[in-house]
């Protein structure tokens, strides 16, 4: 009975040492660990996409405080809302928080984020050209 027992841990040993040789280090080949998303790459891709810079999408007039509601940049915004929603797990609050240079730059409301998440969906559902915008947007990221 001693003996099997001895066995058995002689051979789980051994199966330990081979599983250890069989790991192949990725930074020798080359390779790292996939980099989680973040909102504010998906921000930086669906920008650059796009090709659009943050102060024209997310531009507010001075002395109204109004918000660009061109349609073009909201559906870019939209687009922001969407893929954080679904590629992260940010809360609606947290999506809505866009910071810029260390600081919060613009705070949407959870409902507007929720709000642009649906909008989003129908625009890819119904509209050729957006699904395949989306979809280069989402190869960009890598996903």
């Amino acid at each position: 009975m001693i003996q099997i027992k001895e066995r058995i841990n002689k051979r789980a040993a051994l199966i330990e040492k081979l599983e250890e040789m069989q790991k192949i280090d990725k930074s020798v080949i080359g390779e790292s660990e996939p980099v989680p998303l973040t909102k504010e790459k998906i921000l930086k891709a669906v920008l650059k996409c796009h090709r659009k810079d943050f102060d024209s999408v997310f531009w507010k007039h001075k002395s109204t405080g109004l918000i660009n509601r061109n349609r073009k940049n909201v559906k870019i915004r939209q687009m922001y809302f969407y893929l954080s929603k679904h590629l992260t797990d940010c809360s609606l609050k947290e999506i809505g928080k866009i910071k810029r240079e260390g600081k919060t730059y613009l705070v949407y409301d959870h409902s507007s984020v929720i709000h642009g998440v649906k909008t989003h969906e129908d625009l890819i559902d119904w509209y050729k050209s957006e699904k395949k915008l989306h979809d280069y947007v989402v190869k960009y990221l890598g996903v």
